[in-house]
């Protein structure tokens, strides 16, 4: 009897935790929808530690805010001047790695873009 009900309650919990998964997927492709005219390009990408990546955008970009893959904030850099086509980063010295660069425009619409450094 308590075998069955463990089997019972595992079933649940998958039960549970796929239409969780599955909302976050359908929240996720809802969210990219209203982004399909921001386009943005970064490069070089992989970029060497410590140099100047460029940020191309089809949209002003209010905020740029680079993050390691554990969620940490490792530089923030702010639009001052509201340059529309592109702005220039320099990378602080960065350890090797896969850091990810949410960019904020200026409808505060944003979009996450990975970011290779070597």
């Amino acid at each position: 009897m308590k075998t069955i009900f463990r089997h019972i309650i595992a079933i649940v919990a998958v039960m549970l935790i796929g239409r969780a998964a599955f909302a976050q997927q359908i929240d996720f492709k809802i969210h990219n929808q209203n982004l399909d005219r921001h386009e943005v390009v970064i490069y070089p990408n992989p970029v060497a530690s410590g140099e100047m990546v460029k940020i191309k955008s089809s949209f002003t970009i209010k905020d740029i805010e680079i993050t390691n893959i554990i969620g940490k904030c490792v530089q923030r850099e702010k639009n001052a001047k509201q340059i529309y086509d592109d702005i220039t980063l320099k990378l602080d010295k960065n350890a090797p790695g896969v850091y990810y660069a949410k960019i904020t425009f200026e409808d505060d619409k944003w979009i996450i873009k990975k970011l290779l450094v070597r």
